[in-house]
């Protein structure tokens, strides 16, 4: 294992689309966090209580970096089945079972380390323009810091969403062998349930908001219950996607071990 390991991440560093994925998620991520919090305005509370979630608003640039995670994790696996360099790799280590683990572990650890980088980015620079731009204690809004244990959950709850897209995201290249059908799928699966919601009863669009990765497991970033909140609790959402990404995982490792290359 420790030998297929060193492969992988010789391979995923070596590879320039590698640091421009992770370069654009985090600069994607970052940036429009920071847009968000500059052109956002607010007015004093209601009685009801304020009606926007300062620290989910601040981590919203995940929404967008996520795709450059995607593209990242689906080229770590997609590129070698394409270009037909996964047959070498195979032949280097014959244990297939444990080359996908190995790049899962790749992968999913750089995917960490930017991802935690990026939401406590985003949450620094968001926050302090939100509060410029009048979401402060003074009208009613909560002053949140990253020694709260909220918006430490929040944060690194982030990143481990972010992880669980990319470990998704292999799962599905190992399985469909085709970096645009693979990305295509996975785009779809994070996409497409925000507007179905849309169009369904509410006591059916609840429950496909409850179960889909991205609406689930990014009930993490909650700190304030609002109107639209996902029917979900933070970390039974972040479950959920990393339940999703388990089962695209398992269904890799049963099939690559049962098919040619």
């Amino acid at each position: 294992m420790t030998r297929a390991l060193q492969a992988e991440w010789t391979k995923l560093r070596t590879i320039h689309s590698t640091g421009w994925s992770l370069g654009l998620a985090l600069v994607l991520m970052v940036l429009l966090s920071a847009l968000a919090g500059a052109e956002s305005e607010t007015a004093g509370c209601p009685a009801s209580g304020c009606d926007s979630d300062i620290v989910a608003t601040s981590l919203g640039g995940v929404y967008f970096g996520q795709f450059a995670v995607i593209a990242l994790a689906v080229m770590a696996m997609g590129s070698e089945y394409g270009t037909g360099l996964i047959r070498v790799t195979f032949v280097a280590e014959p244990r297939r079972r444990v080359v996908l683990i190995a790049k899962a572990l790749a992968v999913g650890g750089a995917v960490l380390v930017v991802g935690l980088l990026a939401s406590v980015l985003m949450f620094q620079i968001a926050s302090s323009l939100l509060a410029g731009n009048g979401y402060n204690a003074e009208i009613g809004y909560p002053e949140w810091s990253l020694t709260e244990p909220e918006v430490l959950r929040a944060v690194g709850g982030t990143a481990l969403y972010l992880v669980a897209v990319a470990l998704l995201s292999l799962g599905i290249a190992a399985l469909l062998r085709h970096t645009a059908a693979a990305i295509s799928t996975v785009t779809a699966l994070l996409v497409v349930p925000v507007f179905a919601a849309e169009l369904l009863p509410e006591h059916i669009s609840d429950r496909v908001v409850q179960i889909s990765p991205m609406t689930a497991g990014l009930a993490i970033q909650r700190t304030v219950e609002l109107p639209d909140t996902v029917p979900i609790d933070p970390w039974v959402g972040l479950g959920v996607a990393c339940l999703w990404s388990l089962a695209a995982m398992a269904a890799a490792l049963w099939l690559v071990g049962r098919r040619d290359a």
